[in-house]
């Protein structure tokens, strides 16, 4: 098998480390995504293994690792010139691409857009839906549209957006979301997030699993 693909490759793209090996640590990572995408068997076949590069999840959580550090200018501006000109170079109507708002979504589907993601696409350029708030995020998820839909805690993997929920009595349902780096463990989720914390940087976070309203994989 592992003549048959580039290990590091996948590796960089389920999250484990790229030592090119393909070990015990790889084997489980690829089983993992395989059940999360509903398909069966050991390893990897050619089909499942151009599909696992072109996957939009992976893909756009990668993008994120690459953007980690980066932060408003001027701080509390809501504004990322980085993002801001690469919206502009990908076709998203200036109106957003100012990110003169919150911009936690804008991120995440930013990172897919770069990548080819058709859910991106369908929110940033032809606003198909509002994909820059999380509530209609979730509200658009859960009624399947833009080739988005709500998944289990089970079958949530790295990737998947994380759209949590910081008061589950109060106000909106979702207030912020980001994308999930590992499968949740010990009643933690590990996210990379834009507009995190109070710093307004893309970083890396960790919280307890009890503030998530909901799992939701795009395409």
């Amino acid at each position: 098998m592992q003549d048959q693909f580039d290990v590091a490759e996948v590796q960089r793209l389920l999250g484990v480390r790229a030592d090119g090996e393909l070990g015990p640590a790889t084997a489980a990572a690829i089983a993992a995504w395989k059940r999360s995408r509903g398909l069966r068997g050991d390893g990897l076949t050619a089909a499942e293994h151009r599909r696992l590069l072109a996957d939009v999840p992976l893909l756009a959580v990668r993008q994120m690792e690459r953007w980690v550090g980066l932060h408003e200018e001027p701080r509390g501006s809501n504004r990322v010139p980085e993002l801001v000109t690469l919206a502009g170079r990908l076709g998203v109507p200036a109106s957003l691409g100012r990110m003169g708002y919150p911009w936690c979504a804008f991120a995440v589907f930013l990172a897919a857009l770069t990548r080819g993601g058709k859910t991106a696409a369908s929110g940033l350029r032809w606003r198909e839906f509002n994909a820059v708030y999380t509530p209609a995020v979730l509200a658009a998820a859960r009624a399947g549209l833009a080739g988005l839909r709500v998944v289990s805690p089970a079958l949530a993997f790295r990737g998947d957006l994380v759209l949590f929920d910081w008061d589950l009595l109060h106000g909106d349902p979702v207030d912020h979301v980001g994308r999930l780096v590992e499968i949740p463990v010990d009643g933690r989720v590990r996210t990379i997030d834009g507009n995190s914390g109070g710093d307004g940087l893309v970083d890396r976070r960790e919280r307890k699993i009890g503030s998530v309203r909901a799992f939701v994989r795009d395409s």
